[in-house]
């Protein structure tokens, strides 16, 4: 009983992982986890797991790198009518979930066209041999640098797979972390359902 519960649950895992590099590709390692045990008897009696975990790493989009795009969904509903009768697992609906996606200080400093170095909470900017010291924010996918007496252009944030939308920037040491709060599962994990999983 509990390998064909771990056993499903890879599947599902492998499955998750391959509909992410389909929506990511091309880009490096994908890596998909989902958090519930017993997995097939939760999935049976509430149609529902705790948690899913979705990332994949270096994704390229309109020439700019990000480092890592996650996706973290809390409470995710099945189609438990076609998990019993198909055996096909089928992602309905979420609680609630965060996005997320980081960039280096290397990218943001070659796309921005200026040295910036990021520590926590903070942002540097070598100008003319001065550096000054400023933030990040971002609004309506615009991410600006801010620092005292320099206007630097705003970088836009294109459309990501798993990432639908950025209101939140985080400085961490040599990269930043844009995220957002979301409450539908994104079309990428939603096209089509995932393969069968025996059980």
């Amino acid at each position: 009983m509990v390998a064909g519960d771990v056993g499903a649950r890879s599947v599902a895992e492998t499955q998750l992982r391959r509909r992410v590099e389909l929506a990511v590709s091309p880009a490096g390692a994908a890596t998909a986890r989902i958090t519930s045990f017993p997995f097939l008897a939760r999935l049976v009696f509430s149609g529902r797991v705790a948690h899913i975990h979705v990332a994949a790493a270096g994704v390229t989009v309109e020439g700019l790198t990000f480092d890592r795009v996650a996706l973290d969904l809390d409470g995710v509903t099945f189609d438990r009518d076609r998990l019993l009768s198909e055996r096909k697992v089928v992602l309905q609906t979420v609680t609630q979930g965060t996005a997320t996606a980081e960039m280096t200080q290397e990218q943001l400093s070659a796309r921005l066209g200026v040295p910036i170095t990021l520590a926590p909470g903070r942002a540097q900017v070598v100008v003319g041999g001065t550096t000054l010291t400023g933030g990040v924010s971002v609004s309506d996918n615009n991410l600006r640098v801010v620092a005292a007496g320099l206007t630097v252009p705003p970088l836009r944030v294109p459309t990501l797979a798993l990432v639908p939308c950025v209101s939140d920037v985080q400085i961490l040491a040599g990269r930043v972390r844009l995220t957002c709060t979301v409450h539908e599962i994104p079309a990428e994990l939603l096209g089509r359902p995932l393969d069968e999983v025996r059980f």
